[in-house]
């Protein structure tokens, strides 16, 4: 019996937590935030993205955005608290880019952490391997 092989690509510059979310230290100590093209060939096709407003603030665990595909609509929670600082809105229009350009144009929001830590982020060595073990 033949196995499905799944084919996606991990970004090597950024952080990754367990429900698939990757985190990109930016310059000023705010985080990109976005999801893994493991995900998205996972879920299929993003139909819609639903973002918050800019400069909400969001307690770790409350929901930061989320994504409809034809099957369901998934929730994706803080893992700290900060300010969204800036969202971007071209998902909104085309949320095909979440998909297309996952760690790229695909990019969801900006979070500035009210306190940065990272510590219970994976680095993408172990988000791989975390991968085959689910």
């Amino acid at each position: 019996m033949d196995e499905e092989v799944v084919e996606f690509n991990i970004a090597h510059n950024r952080k990754y937590s367990i429900d698939h979310l990757w985190y990109q230290e930016k310059d000023d100590e705010k985080i990109m935030v976005g999801i893994s093209e493991f995900l998205g060939v996972e879920i299929g096709e993003v139909l819609r993205v639903i973002l918050p407003q800019a400069e909400t603030v969001v307690d770790e665990g409350q929901d930061m955005f989320s994504l409809w595909t034809s099957e369901e609509k998934i929730a994706f929670s803080a893992p700290f608290s900060g300010t969204i600082t800036e969202v971007n809105g071209e998902v909104e229009i085309n949320p095909d880019l979440v998909n297309e350009s996952a760690y790229d144009l695909g990019w969801i929001l900006v979070l500035q952490p009210f306190q940065l830590d990272m510590e219970n982020l994976l680095e993408p060595d172990e988000y791989v391997e975390y991968l085959s073990e689910i």
